[in-house]
C-alpha cells in the first residue's frame, strides 16, 4: 500500500485518509490500488458540487413534462436521500475540524444570488433554434429553461453555506478562494456523477487543471441515472470510473468519518 505524507515537521492537524484508484496499466492487468492519504486538515477543502433542491421540501416539486436537474424521478429521490444521509453529515464533520467546506453551483442561479460574481449576463447567447432547440425541446420539454422547475431552482437548505462559507460559480473563482489559503487537496461530493462532477465549472477535471489533488466520496454521489439505469447505477459507476481513472481517487464516507475522529 502507498502512503503519501505531508512535510514531516508539520504539526498541524492531520487526516490520515485511506482511498483508492484505479490503475489502468499494464492494460492486460488493471485494477484498483489502495493509497493512504495524511492530509493537512486546513490545506484540504470538501466541496458540495451543484447541490439542487428540485424534488427536495425547500424546492419546486418535479415535473413529470420536464426532465431537468437529475432528470428522471429516481435519481432525484436519490439526490436528496444523500444529501440529508451523507452529504450534509459530512459537512458537519468538516467544520468540527475546522477542515474549510466550499459550495460549487451552476450560474444558472445567479438571479437567485445577486450577492455572488457572475458572468452570466455577459454572455449573449441567442436562444436556441432549428435543429438544436428540437432536440433541447425532446430531450428536457418545451421551454424548460423558464417554465420547468429548473426555473425556480435553488441550493438545497439542507447543503446551503454555514458562516462565512463560500458559494462560487466558476473555476476560477474557486480557485483564487482556495490557493491564497494554501488548500491543495479537494473532497468532492454532490452531482451529478457523470457530468458535472467531472467536467462543470469547479469540477474535478477543471481543478486538476490548476494543480489540485481530487478525491471524490463516491457514495457522497448520484449520476442522472434512467429509469432503466438506476437500478445497477450504471451512469453512477461510470462517473466514478472516469474520476478513479483520470482525475484522482476515491473514498467513501465512512472513510471520511474514521479519519475525521482520528485527526491527529
Amino acid at each position: 500500500m502507498t502512503k503519501l505524507h505531508p512535510d514531516a515537521m508539520s504539526h498541524k492537524p492531520i487526516l490520515t485518509l485511506d482511498a483508492r484508484y484505479y490503475r489502468a496499466l499494464p492494460i492486460d492487468h488493471p485494477g484498483y490500488e489502495p493509497v493512504t492519504f495524511d492530509l493537512e486538515v486546513t490545506r484540504t477543502a470538501l466541496i458540495g458540487m451543484h447541490c439542487w433542491n428540485i424534488g427536495c421540501p425547500d424546492g419546486p416539486e418535479i415535473d413529470v413534462n420536464y426532465c431537468v436537474g437529475m432528470g428522471w424521478p429516481q435519481a432525484t429521490v436519490e439526490a436528496d436521500r444523500i444529501m440529508t444521509d451523507v452529504i450534509r453529515p459530512a459537512m458537519d464533520a468538516a467544520r468540527s475540524i475546522g477542515l474549510p467546506v466550499c459550495h460549487v453551483e451552476t450560474d444558472w442561479m445567479a438571479d437567485r444570488y445577486p450577492h455572488i460574481p457572475s458572468r452570466k449576463k455577459e454572455i449573449d447567447t441567442p436562444p436556441p433554434a432549428g435543429r438544436r432547440k428540437e432536440m433541447l425541446d425532446r430531450a428536457h420539454g418545451p421551454d424548460y429553461r423558464t417554465n420547468s422547475p429548473l426555473a425556480q431552482m435553488q441550493r438545497a437548505e439542507i447543503v446551503s453555506p454555514a458562516g462565512n462559507e463560500p458559494l462560487i460559480f466558476y473555476t476560477d473563482a474557486l480557485d483564487a478562494y482556495l490557493k491564497p489559503r494554501g488548500i491543495d487537496t479537494l473532497l468532492y461530493t454532490g452531482f451529478a456523477t457523470d457530468m458535472c462532477v467531472l467536467n462543470a465549472e469547479g469540477g474535478a477535471r477543471p481543478m486538476l487543471s490548476r494543480g489540485y489533488r481530487c478525491i471524490l466520496i463516491r457514495d457522497a454521489t448520484v449520476g442522472v441515472e434512467t429509469p432503466e439505469s438506476f437500478s445497477e447505477r450504471l451512469t453512477t459507476r461510470y462517473g466514478i470510473h472516469i474520476f478513479e481513472w483520470q482525475l484522482g481517487y476515491s473514498t467513501t464516507f465512512k472513510a471520511f468519518l474514521d479519519a475525521v475522529s482520528s485527526v491527529h
